[in-house]
């Protein structure tokens, strides 16, 4: 048996699960329709990607892999664009599609499955006055976030993964971007 704060929810969960239940029942489009109005001013940051290369972490010799790497003329955005940009090109963890192969290196496209790893830089908006949740109609906090993110690979000299998080997290625009309240920084590992 729950809590007597738990019981006394009961009214207030119910009605909100109802309201739940009509949203499942909605069309994909209506819903869509629903999270767009809902969206309102929110500008979402929209990346231009380049074609690039990244050396795997998980193959062995010095194998290069195709990705989509940030644009480096894009101007709109350009502070947290420019902060991953870098943050990823920094120690060769992130190159031109014209870049020169070293001895031994292999391009090898057409791998299927291979999903590189990525950095991911939230930067907290300002808070949302329209705050219901469009299912429920119960207020929460929300921020107008902006996230931006790239695929990295193994820097010079075949680093392992871990340090290549290491050495991105250590650098001083990474440290100032995360100085401010809620922003964040995010990792995921390739997968083979």
């Amino acid at each position: 048996m729950g809590k007597y704060s738990d019981i006394r929810r009961g009214v207030e969960l119910n009605a909100a699960l109802t309201k739940l239940r009509a949203w499942e029942d909605l069309s994909r489009d209506a819903k869509q329709t629903l999270y767009r109005g809902q969206r309102g001013s929110s500008v979402k940051v929209k990346a231009n990607r380049v074609k690039g290369y990244v050396e795997s972490f998980g193959l062995t010799e010095r194998i290069y892999l195709p990705v989509k790497l940030l644009s480096a003329t894009q101007t709109t955005n350009g502070t947290l664009i420019g902060i991953v940009r870098t943050a990823v090109a920094t120690e060769g963890r992130a190159l031109a599609v014209d870049f020169a192969s070293p001895t031994g290196g292999v391009l090898l496209n057409g791998l299927k499955g291979y999903t590189p790893a990525k950095l991911s830089l939230t930067e907290r908006g300002n808070e949302v006055t329209d705050n219901k949740s469009r299912i429920t109609d119960i207020e929460y906090k929300r921020y107008d976030n902006k996230s931006v993110s790239s695929p990295f690979g193994a820097g010079t000299d075949g680093e392992t993964y871990t340090a290549a998080v290491t050495d991105i997290k250590a650098q001083s625009a990474i440290e100032t971007f995360l100085n401010t309240t809620g922003n964040r920084v995010a990792f995921t590992p390739e997968r083979l």
